[in-house]
C-alpha cells in the first residue's frame, strides 16, 4: 500500500489512457494520489479528477512558478473557493524556480507570499516546489510560514539543505525519481532524515525512476522509488510503504483506502 504524494495525472500527456493509468495503479497497490495544480485550469481539472475518483484522486490548488505570471488576486480568489472542497487537501503547487526563469524573481516571490498566506487562511498544507531557490524559499517562510505544514516535492538538495528544510517542524521531504539515480546527494539526505519526515511521490509523468526506460512515469512507478528508499534504509519495501502511507495520511488528512 503506497501513496504517490505528487503526480500529475490531469496532464494532456495521459488524456488516451489516463483511466486505465489510474486503474493500473490501484491494482498494484497504489491507493491514493495526489493530484497538485500547476495553475488555474490544472487545478480545475485535478478538482474533477478528484471528484471522478473520490478516495483514490485528491487534489492540490496552485499556480507553479512557471506560471506566476498568470496568478491574479482572481485566480486566487477562485482557489480559495475550491479549497472549500473536499476533495481539495493542500494548496499548491508552487514555488520558486530559477532554473528556467520563466516567471520574473519579484513575481514569483509574491505569488510565493500569496500562496503561504492562502493556506494559513485555509488551513490546507503546502506543496512547495524549489529548484535552484533554496535559499529565498527558506527566506520566505522565515518570514511568512511560521506555523504552516507542508512537503517540498521532489526534494533535490543536499544535506545541509535539508536541515534547513527540516527545521519547519510542520513540513516533509519528498523523494521521486531522481534518488534511484547515481551522481547526487540524495542518498546522505535519505539516510539523515526522520522516517516521520518522508514521503515518496513520482512526480508523474516526469522524472521516471530508473532501471525504468519508460517516456512517461506513472503512478504505479513510485513502488521503485520506495523500493530504493528501503534499501538505503536497510528496510522492507512494506515497511518503508506503511511509514510513507501514514505520513501522506497524517500531513494531507486523507481518509481510509477506497475499496
Amino acid at each position: 500500500m503506497l501513496v504517490d504524494s505528487h503526480c500529475h495525472i490531469d496532464t494532456a500527456r495521459f488524456n488516451a489512457d489516463r483511466e486505465a493509468i489510474i486503474q493500473a495503479a490501484f491494482e498494484g497497490g497504489v491507493t491514493r494520489i495526489i493530484d497538485p495544480g500547476c495553475d488555474l485550469a490544472s487545478s480545475e481539472h485535478a478538482l474533477k479528477l478528484a471528484k471522478a475518483h473520490p478516495g483514490i484522486i485528491f487534489a492540490g490548488v496552485g499556480t507553479h512558478p512557471h506560471d506566476a505570471t498568470t496568478h491574479t488576486e482572481e485566480v486566487g480568489a477562485r482557489y480559495r473557493e475550491m479549497a472549500m472542497e473536499p476533495e481539495v487537501m493542500a494548496i499548491g503547487e508552487f514555488g520558486l524556480d530559477y532554473f528556467r526563469m520563466l516567471s520574473p524573481r519579484d513575481v514569483q516571490r509574491a505569488v510565493f507570499v500569496a500562496h503561504l498566506e492562502l493556506a494559513r487562511e485555509c488551513k490546507l498544507p503546502c506543496i512547495i516546489h524549489v529548484r535552484d531557490s533554496h535559499d529565498d524559499v527558506i527566506e520566505l517562510l522565515r518570514a511568512h510560514g511560521q506555523g504552516l505544514r507542508g512537503v517540498f516535492h521532489c526534494f533535490s538538495g543536499d544535506a545541509a539543505q535539508a536541515e534547513e528544510c527540516l527545521a519547519f517542524e510542520g513540513f516533509m521531504l519528498s523523494f521521486a525519481g531522481p534518488l534511484t539515480r547515481q551522481g547526487n546527494a540524495l542518498p546522505e539526505v535519505a539516510r539523515m532524515a526522520p522516517l516521520e519526515r518522508v514521503l515518496v511521490e513520482t512526480d508523474s509523468p516526469y522524472l521516471v525512476p530508473q532501471p525504468l526506460r519508460a517516456k512517461r512515469n506513472e503512478p504505479l512507478f513510485v513502488k521503485y522509488v520506495a523500493e530504493k528508499l528501503a534499501e538505503i534504509r536497510s528496510m522492507t519495501l512494506e515497511e518503508i510503504a506503511r511509514i510513507t502511507t501514514a505520513n501522506a495520511l497524517s500531513l494531507f488528512g486523507l481518509g481510509e483506502p477506497a475499496r
